[in-house]
């Protein structure tokens, strides 16, 4: 990551980015190492398709790492991909959702006739590319909190851009929300 004075990112360094209006901050971080922030620093945090690259074990480590993070009454957001959408659309027999993310795929692409039309591919992929490791459904994804220290009773599924926090929910990217599984957990 580069900064609006042309440094680049160090691991440990916090970055202040101007994009457009939109202040943000930066963290290059080894997920593997805490995280060089106090406890309940922040009243939430937001994850948007990153725990599905990590393994099983590093997500209850990173979710631990959040929850300590975030004060008390405060909220995590993670969007992941939604293994349900894709058992689901497998069994679909009007193929609804796999037309849809076919052209949301392609649209990433911009090569129409690039996903190949077959669900095995399909489910298969979620798995495969982008390094995945590991794909949620929201039992899954509460399970692993609920291993973080999470109270199995604050951990609620929300949809696209709706949450106990608008301003929260609102980052979540359109983009993919097709595929997307949304989960609010409290601290």
């Amino acid at each position: 990551m580069v900064d609006a004075q042309g440094r680049t990112s160090e691991p440990g360094q916090l970055l202040r980015v101007q994009l457009d209006s939109q202040v943000l901050y930066y963290l290059q971080h080894d997920l593997t190492q805490a995280f060089p922030v106090a406890n309940q620093a922040f009243s939430w945090g937001y994850s948007e398709h990153f725990i599905e690259h990590v393994s099983p074990e590093q997500a209850v480590a990173w979710l631990a790492e959040m929850r300590r993070m975030i004060a008390p009454g405060g909220l995590l957001r993670v969007t992941t991909p939604d293994l349900k959408k894709y058992i689901d659309g497998y069994a679909d027999p009007d193929g609804k959702f796999f037309r849809l993310h076919t052209e949301r795929m392609e649209g990433f692409t911009g090569n129409k006739g690039s996903v190949p039309q077959r669900r095995a591919w399909m489910v298969n992929q979620i798995f495969r590319f982008f390094k995945h490791q590991w794909i949620y459904d929201f039992d899954e994804l509460r399970h692993a909190a609920s291993l973080a220290g999470f109270d199995p009773d604050g951990i609620i599924r929300e949809e696209y851009q709706s949450g106990l926090l608008e301003d929260v929910a609102s980052l979540d990217s359109p983009e993919r929300n097709d595929e997307t599984l949304y989960v609010e957990m409290m601290v």
